[in-house]
């Protein structure tokens, strides 16, 4: 199984809102209208910025921006992530799913400093662990699951992606795997409409009941 980390598996207090404002107000500082990346989610923002600059032959400002792109971020999750918590039910689950020789991988677009201590934190272990630092394309690209995938030993057909965003959802159906969105009490009962997961569960409770259901 596959899970995505932050919202899932661990509850930090990173400010997600704050990263994205910071990420649109670096691409004005580097010419590019905040307008314009306005609908891009935070990752994306910085590499649209850093396209623009390489397409303009402006390559040192490029890898300028995407270095204080990304220390920005890291500051930020860094700062945010120091009560990290497990989601109800997640230190259950993943101990049902090592007893039953479930292997798991955390597959998340946060930094690899900020995850470790937010695991760390929270008590929660993976078999196989990657960040946005250690891959070239983060969800929802499909090669952050492969390379996931790869590690692990697993075919996409032998996997499940849980997560609880659009982008876990839309990366697992990319990438081959069954998906399970994984609907926060926050969210809007339609929030995973459009992706059409395989299974939606409102907390990790109801998704241990189902592994247990099927392993009967």
């Amino acid at each position: 199984m596959l899970f995505d980390m932050d919202g899932t598996l661990v509850e930090t207090d990173i400010d997600f809102p704050l990263m994205k404002r910071e990420m649109l107000a670096l691409g004005e500082r580097y010419g590019v209208s905040s307008a314009e990346l306005q609908a891009l989610d935070i990752l994306a923002v910085v590499d649209s910025v850093v396209a623009r600059l390489e397409r303009n032959s402006r390559e040192d400002e490029a890898r300028r921006a995407r270095e204080e792109a990304f220390e920005k971020l890291e500051e930020i999750e860094l700062a945010h992530c120091q009560a990290a918590r497990p989601i109800r039910g997640a230190l259950d689950l993943l101990r049902a799913l090592r007893e039953a020789g479930i292997k798991v991988a955390i597959v998340t677009r946060n930094c690899r400093s900020a995850v470790r201590l937010s695991l760390e934190r929270s008590g929660i272990s993976a078999d196989v662990l990657l960040t946005r630092d250690d891959v070239s394309n983060t969800k929802p690209h499909p090669d952050h699951l492969h390379a996931a995938l790869e590690m692990l030993g697993l075919r996409a057909d032998e996997a499940v992606m849980v997560g609880d965003h659009w982008m876990d959802v839309r990366a697992g159906k990319a990438a081959g795997t069954r998906t399970v969105g994984f609907l926060r009490p926050e969210r809007p009962d339609d929030f995973f409409d459009d992706e059409k997961p395989d299974l939606v569960v409102r907390d990790l409770t109801e998704l241990l009941e189902h592994i247990k259901r099927l392993k009967k």
